[in-house]
């Protein structure tokens, strides 16, 4: 189950920072703010640990972890996201129920961009940043019931997808990983199509795509080093997968996206590390 915290939203946040910052660089991260809250806004898959609670990160997730709260992030290349650390104000007149991670569905593009276009105001008009914080929180919390995978997924298939999850640059053998899970090589074939749709080879493939899209469009890393690090040892396959499942070439994803205005964004995000 995914935790869900209590927070009081009857006054603004204070928010104390605010940012992008890429991620990946190390395989696992850990940290704890013993006084602040934090948001993050995702667009790649990962795990995340808070105290013995496993949680799958999931592209178009929110996530928020409230202060004194050890966590660890185990991340599968490069990832860039947005984070918010803030304060609530003490003497909390009503609490609300928020949940620790949140598919925002197509609500993600939106709340992304309104949280990215006020990054820059924090050191101007924090009243802006605080107010703009304190809406993203309320549309979270009347979402508190939205689950990240759907709700009847067998158990094999749920770890199934978290595996592959962490494993999306190194090759992933069917057969290891339905051992891992519990299962037969013929019974995870079976419940993956009936979850997906999908055979499990191709939903790994429609993973590593998708990651690899996120990875052309917000990061600076050559595309070779996007293929590689969402598992193609060969640059022509790669090409050829993405051109077959998206009518265009890596370059000409990557040109489309900062033709649309987001170029900013990406020289914001040139690698920076924290």
């Amino acid at each position: 189950m995914t935790p869900t915290w209590d927070i009081s939203l009857e006054r603004p946040p204070e928010v104390v920072a605010i940012g992008r910052h890429a991620h990946g660089f190390e395989e696992t991260d850990r940290y704890c703010l013993p006084d602040l809250w934090s948001l993050h806004l995702y667009g790649y898959e990962a795990s995340l640990d808070i105290e013995g609670t496993k949680i799958s990160i999931m592209p178009g997730c929110a996530g928020v972890i409230p202060p004194g709260k050890s966590v660890e992030y185990r991340y599968v290349g490069v990832s860039v996201h947005i984070f918010v650390h803030f304060r609530i104000p003490s003497l909390p007149l009503q609490s609300h129920k928020i949940v620790a991670m949140q598919d925002l569905g197509d609500r993600y593009e939106n709340q992304y961009q309104r949280l990215y276009e006020v990054i820059g105001s924090f050191g101007t008009d924090p009243s802006r940043v605080n107010a703009r914080v304190w809406d993203l929180l309320w549309d979270l919390a009347s979402h508190t019931t939205q689950p990240l995978l759907p709700p009847d997924l067998h158990p094999a298939v749920k770890k199934a997808t978290e595996i592959i999850a962490r494993n999306l640059n190194t090759p992933i053998v069917i057969e290891s990983l339905a051992n891992e899970v519990g299962v037969s090589y013929s019974y995870l074939a079976k419940l993956f199509q009936q979850s997906f749709g999908l055979t499990v080879i191709a939903y790994i493939q429609a993973r590593r795509l998708e990651r690899a899209i996120h990875l052309l469009e917000r990061s600076t890393l050559p595309v070779k080093a996007v293929a590689f690090s969402v598992g193609f040892s060969d640059l022509h396959h790669f090409n050829k997968s993405i051109r077959n499942r998206y009518g265009a070439s890596p370059r000409k994803i990557r040109e489309a996206f900062l033709e649309t205005g987001q170029s900013q964004e990406l020289m914001d995000a040139l690698i920076i590390k924290s």
